[in-house]
């Protein structure tokens, strides 16, 4: 028997100090008859009984059945004889647990007879999560997806070590190698992993997947994860995972197409380093660093973006084009990533450079209405460089301000300002600009961006955001341009025909990317 607090009854109160190498009972001849053994493991959730026998003609023989995880399981267990052999000798054994909450089958060898501390075997296991295999082999691991996995095992004394395991998580298809040593009361992982295709999604059960759910009923969409980063109960597990994910996968889909790095955990605190993020095109690299050795987790972010195209991200490459480099440096503390993020400090910073925007977005940002009406007749493909674009924001208690936010074409200039909360996500952003063309004709209104990160919306030229351009908006935006020009309405400071101060690009970028 084993209680859940871990008391078991064939172990003394108190032990004294053993070595690895301290001998066990040997044993050359044994013979069991007309026993019952039960197992009553409250640790594992594993109630099962049945008959035990040793003789010379079957060897060990033990076939139980019960209960594991409130599901029927049987347990099987047959061993080599134990008659006139040598104690040290190798002793063949198989061990088979059948139930819906875990099918698991192991069939090895140990280094002598019953010899449990010291044995290499080949496993199988198939189970609803890889919580219900952890149940057993008391790893430490997490609920996932459906696990259906094969490998090679060892162990010695108190080490374990994974030769080889290879298989599949939900539609995560892995194979790897560890060891896990323990010593002192702690466990120490070294591992690497390398997967074929990977979504994050299978690193949750059902449950967790429903948690996640109804979260985002209750919040809407959301662009940065809920991933927990509380280490409370890691707080005896240190080690090394290097890792690459050939393909990521993800339900709602994903900008990320390959993910690779090394993360280390020591005393609660996990650092990711060398992180390489592919995406369609570009890539992210960077490290990321939890520190939960007191309080509240810290996270730090320090992330570089490069290989990035403009008409990739926007999905419009006839409208503007250019490659984009970008920083991120964040930290926060929170539970989760998303809660973290809502208070962080630091930067956000987006660059784009010797591209090209069409001719007459460069008129709307400047709020050239006559050059955009000329030029959406006369000219729709036309197009300007691109001399840069400049989105660098300063963070504060988890709201974003521009630091600057500018673009500077060949026919305009625009500045914008507003905030990014962060909690919550929502934008607040207007951009204001002004033509370096004498205009004849301005528009009166801003370009306003708000909404959600997930879920912006855009309102040009006065005209709603869910407004689709029509006759009566034209006209509106028109009458309100006039009666701007003729004196009948205010004219925003912002747009008081000042000419453009152009942005000084070379020193904006190396700001926003140092």
């Amino acid at each position: 028997m084993r209680d859940a607090t871990g008391r078991e009854n064939w172990k003394p109160e108190r032990k004294k100090p053993k070595r690895d190498g301290d001998s066990r009972p040997s044993l050359s001849d044994l013979k069991i008859t007309n026993s019952q053994v039960v197992i009553r493991d409250a640790r594992r959730g594993l109630i099962v009984g049945g008959p035990l026998s040793v003789d010379a003609r079957d060897g060990l023989r033990y076939a139980a059945t019960g209960t594991f995880q409130d599901t029927p399981a049987t347990l099987n267990l047959t061993g080599g004889k134990i008659t006139g052999i040598d104690p040290t000798a190798p002793y063949p054994f198989k061990a088979t647990l059948a139930s819906p909450a875990l099918r698991m089958a192991v069939n090895g060898q140990m280094r002598g007879v019953l010899d449990t501390r010291h044995f290499s075997a080949d496993i199988t296991a198939r189970a609803p999560t890889l919580k219900n295999l952890d149940r057993i082999i008391e790893a430490g691991l997490f609920g996932s997806q459906p696990i259906n996995l094969t490998g090679k095992i060892r162990h010695d004394g108190r080490d374990w070590y994974v030769d080889r395991i290879a298989g599949s998580m939900g539609r995560s298809l892995f194979s790897g190698v560890a060891t896990i040593h323990k010593d002192g009361g702690r466990t120490n992982i070294d591992a690497k992993v390398d997967a074929r295709q990977f979504d994050f999604d299978d690193l949750a059960d059902a449950e967790g997947r429903a948690q996640s759910a109804a979260r985002k009923a209750a919040l809407g969409p959301r662009v940065i994860p809920p991933t927990r980063i509380n280490l409370s109960k890691m707080g005896k597990t240190d080690g090394r995972i290097v890792f690459v994910a050939h393909r990521l996968l993800s339900s709602g889909g994903t900008v990320f197409k390959s993910l690779s790095g090394s993360l280390t955990l020591d005393h609660r605190v996990i650092t990711v380093r060398d992180i390489v993020a592919t995406l369609a095109n570009g890539r992210m690299t960077g490290t990321v660093k939890v520190d939960h050795r007191s309080g509240v987790p810290k996270l730090a972010i320090d992330l570089r973006l490069s290989g990035l195209t403009l008409d990739a991200l926007v999905g419009q490459p006839k409208m503007i084009s250019g490659p984009v480099r970008g920083h991120i440096v964040m930290t926060g503390q929170g539970d989760t990533v998303r809660e973290a993020m809502a208070h962080a400090s630091g930067k956000a910073a987006i660059v784009a450079t010797d591209g090209h925007v069409q001719r007459m977005v460069a008129d709307v940002l400047g709020q050239n209405l006559s050059g955009a009406v000329a030029h959406a007749i006369g000219g729709p493909s036309e197009t300007v460089p691109l001399r840069c674009l400049v989105a660098n924001f300063r963070a504060s208690g988890g709201v974003l301000t521009p630091n600057p936010l500018a673009i500077d074409t060949g026919a305009s200039v625009g500045r914008g300002s507003g905030r990014i909360l962060l909690d919550g996500e929502r934008l607040e952003l207007t951009l204001a600009g002004a033509s370096k063309s004498n205009a004849l004709l301005r528009i009166a209104d801003p370009i306003h961006v708000r909404g959600t990160l997930g879920s912006p919306t855009v309102t040009v030229a006065g005209l709603g955001a869910t407004e689709k351009p029509s006759a009566g908006g034209v006209l509106r935006v028109l009458g309100r341009s006039i009666g701007q020009a003729l004196g009948i309405t205010k004219t925003p400071a912002s747009a008081a025909g000042r000419p453009p101060t152009t942005v000084n690009c070379s020193a904006a970028v190396a700001l926003a990317l140092r």
